[in-house]
């Protein structure tokens, strides 16, 4: 099999990752990864934030937590009150992608966020794509969190990618639909 096409059938999402911090270099590869995505027009409506600062990761999932907390959905709130809760599943590296709002930056950012998570799996790290976090910034008390990013003008966040070494073996895929059908 192709080496690509393994590597994209391998990919998992990582829910448990090391205390360990990853090398500059295998980061710089993942967002170099990023950066090549597919783009509309050559666009590039994606502005990208990397993150290791461990107590405003934290800070951001203690914002999520109390937003799933109000939902009043039992399973949200089961989860939120999880000691242990980490919107970014304690991962030490997060990087955030925020999107200029154009028409396209919902799709340039998540293409960005896909390539970066293949990359990590090439590379022998864990990787989790997320967007729930994104709730957290929408209450007055987020809207502080959301501050604490240094983004251009006109950009907010859409998607974050959690990256670290995984504590454990990735799991074997649920089987795949195969919602497909032809034209010809």
């Amino acid at each position: 099999m192709n080496g690509t096409i393994k590597t994209i059938m391998e990919r998992r999402s990582c829910r448990s990752f090391q205390d360990r911090q990853i090398e500059e270099a295998l980061l710089t590869q993942i967002l170099d990864a990023g950066l090549q995505a597919a783009t509309a027009m050559n666009h590039q409506s994606w502005y990208l934030t990397v993150m290791q600062d461990r107590k405003l990761l934290e800070n951001i999932s203690s914002g999520v937590a109390d937003v799933m907390r109000k939902t009043q959905v039992p399973s949200l709130v089961e989860r939120a009150a999880d000691p242990g809760f980490s919107s970014f599943h304690h991962a030490p590296t997060v990087v955030f992608l925020a999107g200029d709002g154009s028409i396209y930056s919902i799709a340039d950012c998540a293409n960005a966020a896909q390539n970066m998570c293949v990359a990590a799996t090439a590379l022998g790290l864990g990787s989790c794509y997320l967007a729930s976090f994104v709730q957290a910034f929408k209450s007055p008390e987020g809207k502080k969190l959301r501050d604490s990013f240094v983004l251009p003008s006109g950009y907010e966040p859409l998607f974050a990618v959690a990256l670290g070494y995984a504590k454990e073996s990735t799991s074997q895929p649920k089987p795949r639909e195969r919602k497909i059908s032809y034209i010809r």
